[in-house]
């Protein structure tokens, strides 16, 4: 039978491996501080049921513990991301300003496809994801070539980025109800 200790562990590895900071090590350090409070409870008098309701009352939201996880150290998976978004917004500058490439439909579409992958692949902040990898042309653009049609390009790299969230959000959403 399944308790609500059960349920509130189950929600909080949901959680976070949704937002990227799932770690077995960490995981089972915040279940060993969730059963320990659950026995203080229980050498307090109560009995299962009311000990446990007791020690998540005291533990929060299993999406409040995961959020606050996400609040603090940046992980390698999001800090490599990031780089190779930026690097992504520096090729494409690069090849943007080479004599002879007139066609800015691929560095745009390039931008768009980075950015929607890395969302969907689990980045935690999109607008950050499209401001390292979409921000380089519209820099180039406005302050070097007087060209403000180029902040096209950045909203692109926002439409591409958020796609790829939501898109994740809509895949997590439908595994919970399978």
């Amino acid at each position: 039978m399944k308790t609500s200790l059960d349920s509130y562990l189950n929600t909080l590895e949901r959680e976070m491996k949704w937002n990227g900071t799932f770690h077995k090590d960490a995981f089972a350090e915040l279940e060993s501080h969730l059963l320990d409070s659950v026995e203080a409870n229980i050498r307090e008098g109560l009995n299962q049921a009311e000990a446990e309701e007791e020690a998540l009352r005291r533990f929060g939201s299993g999406q409040l513990v995961a959020s606050g996880f996400e609040m603090g150290k940046t992980n390698p998976k999001q800090q490599m991301m990031t780089v190779f978004a930026v690097l992504t917004g520096l090729f494409s500058l690069y090849l943007n300003t080479r004599p002879g490439v007139d066609d800015m439909s691929a560095l745009v579409f390039l931008i768009l496809l980075v950015c929607g992958s890395l969302a969907l692949f689990g980045y935690w902040r999109p607008w950050q994801l499209a401001l390292a990898a979409g921000a380089w042309i519209p820099f180039y653009g406005v302050f070097f070539m007087q060209s403000y049609g180029s902040v096209l390009v950045l909203m692109i790299a926002f439409v591409g980025a958020y796609a790829g969230w939501a898109l994740r959000a809509g895949i997590y959403k439908l595994r919970r109800l399978i």
